[in-house]
């Protein structure tokens, strides 16, 4: 942070924004500040968090209302371009001159220290028990929303801090919609179960997704799966540090367009994640993020088919020195994913 203070002639950064407020200095409350200067590194909460900023974070914990004699202080700030039209109102009642900035610390998220991958990769072995528990327990006739409160509560049991995100349960038709909200659709014969879900661990998310087939798949389910299974496969590959982002999204969609299938991928092949569901760097056509090693990113083509159905396939893969490492251990061909 203070190599950028240097770089773009500012006296201070200013940190708003809940996540990268915790990133820098590990105070997990929903609000305060932490105020980074060429010389020093200050945390600003409240009355009400004094005494839990100070067990939880590292940095000098400070009343909130000596903020705004720091920022008098310290000439050009930097400021988050994600604060609030609120909190930019708040910040000019103390006068000086501001320089918002984008993705300063997010960048910083994005690449993993070995304790942020081992939180991602523990909630990754949780991920793999709760499928392995699921493809066991899902019945015809049960709805999605059953399956989905099955996975919180076997996530809870097996020591995870809670779900990462709202679980995708979607049977048939239901996974054209790649956020489908799981709801009272019974599960039948004959046709896919998209399953998306992920755990906390740490503060860390996780995020996986498998296609389970319940019944016997004729040709075109077949096919429609092995088209995702194979663009996984190959963006997969090409995940190695100094590559972009782009080019990892381009060898995934421009597989499945070659098998007739590109106008039913509609959405990214991928993104970032750590303290948010959904980091730096983004694999989209337009993207110039530039994968570095200690990066942990999803690959997870998808076809969507309305009223007929869909499948995606997504794994987190971090990157290391020369590739990219899958940490789930489930299997990913079709073979597997049927249910009798």
């Amino acid at each position: 942070m203070r190599q950028y203070l240097q770089s773009e002639k500012l006296g201070a950064f200013l940190v708003l924004t809940k996540i990268n407020r915790q990133y820098i200095s590990g105070f997990t409350g929903s609000a305060g500040a932490v105020l980074v200067s060429k010389k020093r590194a200050e945390l600003f909460v409240d009355d009400r968090y004094l005494i839990r900023a100070r067990r939880e974070s590292s940095l000098p914990v400070k009343n909130l209302k000596s903020l705004g004699s720091a920022l008098k202080q310290s000439g050009k700030i930097g400021i988050e371009d994600r604060i609030s039209l609120r909190e930019l109102k708040w910040l000019k009642k103390f006068g000086g001159r501001h320089q918002v900035t984008r993705d300063v610390v997010e960048n910083m998220r994005a690449v993993k220290t070995a304790q942020e991958l081992a939180a991602i990769s523990q909630g990754q072995l949780v991920v793999d028990k709760i499928f392995q528990h699921i493809k066991k327990f899902v019945k015809l006739g049960m709805t999605e929303a059953a399956v989905s409160l099955e996975m919180t509560q076997i996530a809870k049991k097996l020591g995870a801090d809670g779900m990462a995100f709202d679980s995708i349960v979607a049977f048939g038709a239901n996974a054209a919609a790649p956020h489908h909200l799981s709801g009272s659709t019974k599960i039948g014969k004959n046709n896919f179960l998209l399953l998306d879900f992920g755990v906390l661990v740490d503060g860390y998310h996780s995020d996986f997704t498998r296609t389970l087939f319940l019944g016997k798949p004729n040709k075109k389910q077949e096919r429609v799966y092995q088209i995702v299974q194979e663009a996984q496969q190959f963006a997969i590959s090409k995940v190695r540090p100094g590559a972009k982002a782009s080019g990892v999204d381009a060898v995934a969609r421009d597989y499945i367009a070659s098998q007739g299938f590109g106008q039913y991928f509609t959405h990214n092949s991928g993104h970032g994640v750590g303290l948010e569901i959904h980091e730096l760097p983004n694999f989209s056509t337009e993207s110039e993020d530039v994968l570095q090693a200690n990066m942990v990113v999803t690959v997870e083509p998808g076809i969507y088919i309305e009223k007929w159905g869909g499948v995606r396939i997504e794994d987190m893969v971090i990157v290391d020195n020369r590739s990219g490492k899958v940490p789930s251990k489930i299997p990913r061909d079709l073979k597997t994913m049927i249910i009798n």
